[in-house]
């Protein structure tokens, strides 16, 4: 499966039929950062193009890409075909897994930032969320639409509501790095503070 057997994993655990995931999501999943061709070319993302090993990535997995956001950082994942791999170990790994990547330049061990786990990143933050998401208080419209939501994407409503939370939150990051990218791009001098490495984002 190659460089995006992490992201043909994932897929394969999904229970939902399509799932959404922002750029920084996808790359916490893979645990590298996306080409520059993925931010700028929707063909990146294309199904039909050949010998593109991400596009492998996902169609191993029997899915495929539907609404591609390139402004908004995301793209919308839907199965075409096969189920869920209820239990993770019977998915077969092409090599063991690898050990813990070393830290980042000018960050010792007990600082650098530990790696999420792929299946765990972002659409597993709402356990922590949920039981602050109190949906009574929702207006009825609301709660009907967060009802259908969460029966689509086999969830209770709470957890529902902080999926979203999160995704939102994730989005927001995503525009913060960029941000923080094109300002570094102008002001950066040598030896001056970097936000962005600090973030961990640092891109070429």
């Amino acid at each position: 499966m190659g460089k995006y057997a992490p992201l043909t994993r994932f897929l394969r655990e999904r229970e939902e039929h399509s799932v959404t995931l922002s750029f920084a999501e996808l790359e916490d999943i893979l645990g590298f950062s996306l080409p520059e061709s993925a931010y700028r070319y929707q063909s990146w993302w294309a199904n039909s193009a050949s010998g593109q090993s991400q596009i492998r990535g996902w169609k191993d997995a029997g899915w495929e890409t539907r609404g591609v956001d390139l402004s908004g950082r995301k793209v919308t994942f839907v199965r075409v075909s096969g189920e869920p791999v209820a239990n993770p170990a019977a998915v077969p790994r092409t090599s063991e897994p690898k050990a813990s990547p070393a830290p980042r330049p000018g960050a010792t061990s007990a600082n650098a930032p530990a790696r999420k786990q792929p299946g765990k990143v972002g659409l597993g933050a709402e356990t922590t969320l949920a039981p602050a998401v109190d949906v009574t208080k929702l207006p009825p419209w609301a709660r009907r639409l967060l009802d259908s939501r969460a029966r689509a994407n086999n969830r209770k409503a709470q957890a529902e509501a902080a999926a979203i939370l999160n995704a939102a939150l994730a989005e927001e990051r995503a525009r913060l790095i960029l941000a923080l990218a094109e300002m570094r791009g102008r002001t950066r001098r040598a030896g001056a503070f970097d936000l962005l490495t600090a973030l961990g984002r640092k891109r070429a």
